[in-house]
């Protein structure tokens, strides 16, 4: 099955020039990529949108002037087929986290994905506004989505997170019908569910209340910290969705530090999962040595190059 990039994008600029703002791409640097790699047999780029700027946030809910504008232009484009338009997953998150909780345990790493009920409120409402778009511009039956997740604190010394299953099933029954992804709110609820004695909850089980809060897959990096210091859970995590049927698959997205230099040894870590189902990756495509454009196009010929390695894959071939 093929490996697939998906890229959170954090400007709305449609002008047709090369000009970027907070290190993104060009808009047609983007339609270039979608050109190029998405087909009616795969598409393998979609993209996130998020609010101009939220980079250093994680990523916010973008403004519904700016969304429209953009995602007008990208399906107007003269340049991309139907076949190539990519996915769009709309992130929707009311605000970045809160630095000042003394009560959070220093074990725990500082990710606030828990919210007030007037923050609830305006979340569902910022799903019903990108609803009123139109199917031309956002449309189920493409994968368009939305992405988002809430947590809560449990009581007890270790602060253990969980997701908040009746926050979370308001907003995807409020997205219907939407498909709706759970983002990086979970990589604290994996944490703390199988770090600390008497926590661990089997993968199995986390699976199902994903699926049981409305979720069709969910954006990872296995726990605090990146992606690559978490494979073997993501491994977990992965064969725990694999077991669900052929048509109720649950999409796991691996997030987190996934740069062109170690995506390799992502994939090859992940090689009996990819051989079962497409398998996405989560890149700002940002490197520091190279533009973001390059950057996104090296690493899709590198997740090529995995796909085609994946099935007769040694130890040996991991290093090269």
């Amino acid at each position: 099955m093929p490996f697939k990039l998906e890229i959170p994008i954090f400007t709305t600029e449609v002008e047709e020039h090369d000009v970027r703002s907070f290190e993104q791409m060009s808009f047609k640097e983007l339609l270039k990529l979608c050109k190029n790699f998405n087909s009616a047999e795969c598409r393998r780029i979609r993209l996130e949108l998020n609010a101009v700027g939220s980079y250093g946030d994680g990523g916010l809910t973008p403004n519904i002037k700016d969304a429209i504008r953009f995602l007008t232009h990208l399906r107007k484009s003269e340049i991309l087929t139907e076949d190539q338009q990519p996915a769009i997953r709309i992130m929707i998150r009311p605000r970045g986290a809160k630095h000042d909780d003394k009560s959070v345990s220093p074990m725990i790493e500082v990710q606030d994905f828990q919210y007030s009920d007037a923050e609830l409120v305006a979340m569902c409402q910022s799903i019903e506004d990108f609803k009123t778009m139109g199917r031309d511009v956002l449309s189920p039956e493409r994968g368009d989505g939305f992405v988002f997740g809430v947590q809560k604190r449990l009581d007890g010394p270790l602060n253990e997170l969980m997701l908040h299953p009746h926050a979370n099933k308001r907003l995807t029954s409020t997205a219907h019908p939407y498909p709706c992804f759970l983002h990086r709110a979970f990589d604290g609820v994996l944490a703390t569910s199988q770090n600390y004695p008497g926590t661990k909850i089997p993968m199995g089980r986390l699976v199902e209340k994903m699926k049981g809060h409305g979720f069709k897959g969910v954006l990872t990096s296995g726990g605090w910290g990146n992606a690559t210091n978490n494979l073997e859970r993501l491994g977990e995590l992965g064969r725990a969705a694999l077991k669900e049927k052929e048509e109720d698959k649950f999409e796991l997205i691996v997030g987190g530090g996934v740069r062109y230099g170690n995506v390799w040894d992502i994939c090859y870590a992940m090689k009996e999962l990819a051989q079962h189902r497409d398998f996405w990756f989560h890149s700002s495509c940002l490197s520091g040595e190279a533009s973001p454009y390059t950057t996104a196009w090296t690493m899709l010929m590198r997740l090529n190059a995995a796909e085609e390695a994946a099935e007769n894959w040694t130890a040996g071939a991991c290093a090269n």
